[in-house]
Formats: C-alpha cells, sequence, structure tokens
C-alpha cells in the first residue's frame, strides 16, 4: 500500500511538528535502534531509539505533541520535571511514560535504555474527545504505568514501519484512533463530561458507499478519513460503525479485499506478479509478497501455480 507521507525519508519535507518530535529525540541523544527508526503521519509519529545514560539534567523542547514511551529495557531510574512538577520512578521493561502536550520537560536517568514512542498530536485528541461528548482532554502526566493495550499498539507500530519498507497511512490512522480512545478512556482527567454512547452499524446503504469508493480506488492510497467521508461520518463514529457492521477494524478489512483481488488477477497467466502488486495499491513487489503470504499462507507465485495447475 502507498507510503505514509514523505515524512519517512524526507526530512527536509516534514510538518515543522514532526520535525520538532525528531528534534526532541535528537535533544536528548537518541540513536536509531533500526534502519527505519521514525515515521510519521497527520495525527501521530513513531519512533525506536536507543539512549545512553543521562548523567546531568537535560530541558527538551515543548512539544506539540502527547507522548507515550514503552522500555524495551530496565530497569531505569527516571528523574524528571515535567511543567514544573518533580517526578521520579524506576522503570521496568515493558512500562510506559505518558507526558502531555506543551509540557515543560527536563529529564535525568541512570543507564543506557531502548525505547518505542508515539507522539500524537494534540489536536487530534481534542478533535476525538469533542467527537466523544468528553469535553477537553486533560492528559495524566503518568511513570511506570502498564497498559497492555497501548503497548501492543505502539509496538505493532514499531514492526509496520520497517517490516515492509513502507507504511500504509490506513495502518497508522488506526494505530492514532486506538491509542488516542485509549488515552481519553483511561489516561485522562476522570472529572470529564461523560462520553457518548455509540452502538449503531453502518446502514446498507453507507457499507455500499465505502464498498464503491474502495472498489474504485484500489490502486490509490486510502485512508481512514475517505471511508468515514464516504460514509458520512466523523472518524470517531465511523471505525466503531464499521466494526459493527463487517465484524473487522476498517485496515484489516481493506488488505483483505485487495487480497482477494489481487487472487482474481494472478489467475492470468499474462501479468506479472509486480503488475498486481500495483493493481491492488502495493508498493512494491516484496510489501505485497509478504502481506500475502501473511493473509494466504503462501507466496503469490506458489498460489499461482497451485491455481492453475
Amino acid at each position: 500500500m502507498a507510503k505514509i507521507a514523505a515524512t519517512l525519508n524526507s526530512p527536509s519535507d516534514e510538518h515543522p511538528d514532526v520535525s520538532s518530535a525528531r528534534a526532541w529525540i535528537a535533544m536528548l541523544g537518541g540513536r536509531p535502534a533500526r534502519q527505519q527508526s521514525f515515521a510519521a503521519s497527520s495525527a501521530i509519529a513513531v519512533g525506536h531509539f536507543h539512549f545512553d545514560g543521562l548523567a546531568e539534567e537535560i530541558e527538551a523542547p515543548q512539544l506539540p505533541f502527547h507522548y507515550v514511551s514503552v522500555m524495551l529495557s530496565g530497569p531505569l531510574l527516571i528523574e524528571a520535571r515535567l511543567g514544573g512538577e518533580r517526578v521520579r520512578a524506576r522503570m521496568q521493561t515493558g512500562q510506559s511514560l505518558l507526558m502531555g502536550a506543551g509540557r515543560s520537560n527536563i529529564w535525568r536517568w541512570d543507564q543506557p535504555t531502548e525505547e518505542a514512542h508515539v507522539f500524537l498530536r494534540a489536536d487530534f485528541l481534542e478533535n476525538m474527545s469533542t467527537e466523544a461528548g468528553s469535553g477537553k482532554a486533560e492528559i495524566l502526566d503518568r511513570m511506570a504505568f502498564s497498559d497492555m493495550s497501548l503497548r501492543h499498539t505502539i509496538l505493532a507500530l514499531t514492526e509496520e514501519m520497517t517490516r515492509f519498507g513502507n507504511v500504509s497511512t490506513i495502518f497508522f490512522d488506526m494505530a492514532a484512533e486506538l491509542i488516542a480512545r485509549r488515552i481519553l478512556s483511561r489516561h485522562c482527567n476522570p472529572h470529564r463530561s461523560k462520553a457518548v454512547k455509540y452502538s449503531g452499524a453502518l446502514t446498507a446503504k453507507q457499507l455500499r458507499r465505502v464498498l464503491f469508493l474502495v472498489h474504485d480506488r484500489l490502486a490509490d492510497d486510502i485512508t481512514l478519513d475517505d471511508l468515514a467521508e464516504a460514509a458520512g461520518l466523523s472518524r470517531f463514529h465511523f471505525v466503531r460503525a464499521f466494526k459493527a457492521a463487517v465484524g473487522k477494524p476498517p485496515h484489516r478489512w481493506l488488505v483483505g479485499l485487495r487480497i482477494e483481488r489481487a487472487k482474481e488477477l494472478l489467475l492470468n497467466r499474462g501479468t506479472t506478479i509486480i503488475e498486481v502488486a500495483a493493481s491492488v495499491g502495493f508498493d512494491s513487489q516484496s510489501h505485497f509478497g509478504q502481506v500475502f503470504l501473511e493473509y494466504v499462507g503462501m507466496c503469490p507465485s506458489e498460489w499461482r501455480r497451485n491455481a492453475l495447475s
């Protein structure tokens, strides 16, 4: 599927907010832990970096993002001043740290560490909170806490950004939604107004419009906003309504449609595998091959041989 923005490979083209996340990591001495260690979309950025021990306090820039990390090596003693408040915690492997956007932040820690990071745009979370009827999102800064859902999503993002070399926009869109929902439900001020419940599924008419869009643009990059607009819903309501109607999240459903269409095209001996890949929205044959193997259990060329034998 199509690359996610220019931020994967062209830092000079990045939105200033994304550049600020890179600068924040660099200020704290981050070194890439993977060949592709940073990727970003319009709502979220993800990184995977090594850091040396930080014996002396360093003041890092304020971020226009809500920041969440997962510690991949530990234990680690962290001392910080977040928004002027002094905090101290011993973090274990797998635990997380959460800092709200716009906080002054000064750091010190006692050991080298490896961390996965997510930077979630503050305005994205605010929009989701408003759509949910929850009022202003008041993030609670937290250290050394465990949240399996957040950890799973963040680690899936770090794997995805290097697994195929390029990241699908809709994958990042869905991850941003999941992380934002989790923060709103578990890591915000509990005195916010009660969220509006939404349990309705897409109507048959709405689902037809989504299907029409997808079939018309199967070779293109398709975002969660595109699907939500086709259904006439906000992103927040679309994700729940879609899953209620279809039984799976939009990202998995869309990949499944692409794989099924690829099978149809593979039955034509005159179409090369790279042509099939491009026709169903993959930007490389290797990317297509790995996704096909994951969904079908064999590579495209083997599936074609079996199907045509």
